[in-house]
């Protein structure tokens, strides 16, 4: 009974994890300060450059050319700023082919799916407040986000608080300005995020599917709020959160979470400049329980226990402007020798066989500045589950990957991914199970923005 208590845990974890939301820039900012898409991204969207970072520390509320209505504690956008964010893809993996009927195929026999198809609202509310929202239109209409940043000037920085809600993109939705990977929503490559991103690995966004299949991790739907201080040398935030999904929203089946955020998120980074490159160096540090009883996850209490160090170096090299990143991630494995989900269960890490963690690389380089990129990125990992078959060892979970981007606009992106996995993940008796999905995957994206 606890081992099935645990499973549909897991199960529940992954099915977070598969429906969060990729984010990319938002072009209803873009109308509001009367600049293109390029004047707060680095490369392409939905990399942020120094710019991008100060313009989300405050709290969305700068606006350029656009005409404001204002009067005695009133001063907002003269239009309310909209964009529609759309992406068509195609997978490949290279498993066997589980038959030729619809309900026994799987990317092993190829797949078109349209991954996004979102309406994003942002912008000025106030002289101080800013908001940013997503509704997804596939399916029934939900909200998948939410935010309401409150930024301040003091002594030559921007003091925020932000209450959030999401159904997926974890506590640093509320504020994470960098893009090492300390969260996905800012990386380079969208598609396998977990190669280029210890933090995407350890909460289970690996798009190889068979690390998916195993591990639970998720990118967990959570809701909070967040005190953060920024200034030109760095940046510190302590989040209160929950794991939830958004009271009401379609995806939580309509329900609400009662109680009190109890799991903390610390983050910290320093920003400087290092020989000519836009760099910094932080860490996060994830602790505490939280207790769910939401209709998406199994009802309990989970750990939500993990750290990382993260870092990036934005420059140029060779008159081509390059992107470094590297993290490094831990999370403690599970203990349900007592009660299942009594806070044994480690929300990041419900494996038992040992701590699960990954280090990783990756790299961006302008070989068309403003118009085409190619990408590289390398995962050394142990996944935190048993090697496949047996019922001992702490499983590897290695990758390499390799990309190219080409901007067919500014806002209109093309984007070609292989990954090639290897370790224990992929071993004979993962490969005789069900739904295998083999050890390499191909996509072709098509991104746009407007």
């Amino acid at each position: 009974m606890q081992f099935k208590k645990t499973l549909l845990a897991t199960s529940a974890l992954m099915a977070a994890a598969a429906w969060a939301p990729q984010a990319h820039a938002i072009p209803a900012f873009a109308r509001q300060v009367g600049m293109p898409c390029s004047a707060c991204h680095y490369q392409h969207f939905p990399t942020l450059n120094s710019f991008g970072r100060a313009f989300k520390a405050g709290g969305f509320t700068m606006v350029g050319s656009e005409e404001k209505i204002e009067g005695d504690g009133l001063s907002i956008p003269a239009v309310l700023n909209l964009a529609f964010v759309t992406g068509i893809q195609y997978n490949k993996t290279n498993g066997p082919t589980a038959g030729t009927t619809a309900t026994t195929k799987n990317t092993n026999n190829g797949q078109f799916s349209a991954i996004q198809y979102s309406l994003f609202m942002g912008g000025r509310v106030a002289e101080n407040i800013g908001f940013e929202g997503e509704v997804g239109l596939t399916g029934p209409a939900a909200l998948a986000s939410v935010k309401f940043p409150f930024s301040y000037d003091v002594a030559g920085g921007k003091l925020g608080v932000v209450p959030f809600l999401t159904d997926g993109l974890g506590p640093q939705q509320a504020f994470e300005p960098l893009s090492d990977g300390a969260t996905p929503v800012h990386l380079f490559n969208q598609e396998d995020p977990a190669v280029i991103s210890a933090n995407a690995y350890i909460w289970g966004m690996n798009a190889a599917g068979q690390a998916n299949a195993t591990i639970a991790g998720g990118a967990l739907p959570s809701n909070g709020a967040a005190v953060y201080y920024y200034t030109d040398m760095g940046f510190a935030s302590f989040t209160k959160w929950q794991i939830d999904s958004l009271g009401g929203a379609a995806s939580n089946g309509g329900a609400n979470n009662a109680g009190s955020p109890t799991s903390n998120y610390l983050r910290a980074a320093w920003t400087g400049n290092v020989a000519g490159f836009d760099s910094a160096l932080g860490f996060q540090y994830f602790s505490g329980t939280s207790s769910t009883s939401t209709a998406l996850i199994t009802a309990g209490t989970y750990r939500t226990k993990m750290s990382e160090i993260d870092g990036q170096m934005l420059g140029d090299a060779g008159g081509m402007p390059l992107t470094l990143i590297a993290s490094y991630a831990t999370a403690p494995a599970s203990d349900l020798t007592g009660t299942a989900l009594n806070g044994g269960t480690n929300a990041f890490n419900p494996g038992t066989a040992g701590s699960r963690k990954s280090f990783n690389i990756g790299a961006e380089l302008g070989v068309l500045p403003n118009k085409a990129t190619l990408q590289v990125g390398l995962r050394r990992a142990s996944s935190g589950v048993n090697v496949p078959g047996t019922a001992t060892g702490n499983a590897t979970d290695n990758a390499i990957m390799f990309g190219a981007t080409y901007n067919i606009a500014l806002n209109v992106r093309a984007e070609f991914t292989y990954s090639k996995y290897s370790g224990d993940m992929y071993n004979a008796a993962a490969q005789a199970g069900a739904g295998y999905v083999g050890d390499q995957l191909t996509n072709l994206t098509l991104w746009m923005g407007f």
